[in-house]
């Protein structure tokens, strides 16, 4: 049987929807950073539904390389939220109705406690600043509406 090469495996999900936006023209939504946390969730979840098929797919092969996979994986979604300078984040930019603040929460704690684990506490540093960020314009939202 092959070898499960981890630096390919999941390399379908690589381009995602940054290429797409960037080949239908549309490459200014990459600036919101609403549009790249969306990407980070989705990719996210991606991950969590391959990471069940492989474990399911090939076991024995995949826990060899599971751990390398998820590191890359996520380092790559990790990428998007460097993008945003935080120091000059626009209010202008909320979260698309695509995306439930509570659901953007869940999947950066999901990355926090990731990467707390592996003891990279700088990705927490920046990670912790988007959540703070998403949770600053929902309170600031649900008070307009009020």
């Amino acid at each position: 049987m092959q070898q499960l090469d981890p630096h390919t495996l999941f390399s379908i999900f690589e381009q995602g929807d940054e290429a797409v936006y960037k080949e239908n023209g549309i490459e200014e939504v990459l600036s919101n950073p609403y549009v790249l946390i969306g990407m980070v969730i989705r990719g996210l979840e991606n991950y969590q539904i391959m990471d069940n098929m492989y474990l399911r797919s090939y076991p024995e092969q995949y826990k060899e390389v599971r751990s390398t996979v998820k590191l890359k994986y996520y380092n790559g979604l990790y990428q998007y939220l460097t993008r945003v300078d935080l120091d000059t984040f626009n209010p202008k930019y909320t979260i698309g109705e695509s995306y439930d603040s509570q659901d953007v929460l869940f999947g950066l704690d999901t990355m926090l406690y990731y990467y707390e684990e592996l003891e990279i506490y700088e990705k927490c540093a920046v990670i912790k600043r988007f959540m703070d960020l998403v949770r600053e314009n929902t309170n600031s939202a649900v008070g307009r509406l009020i």
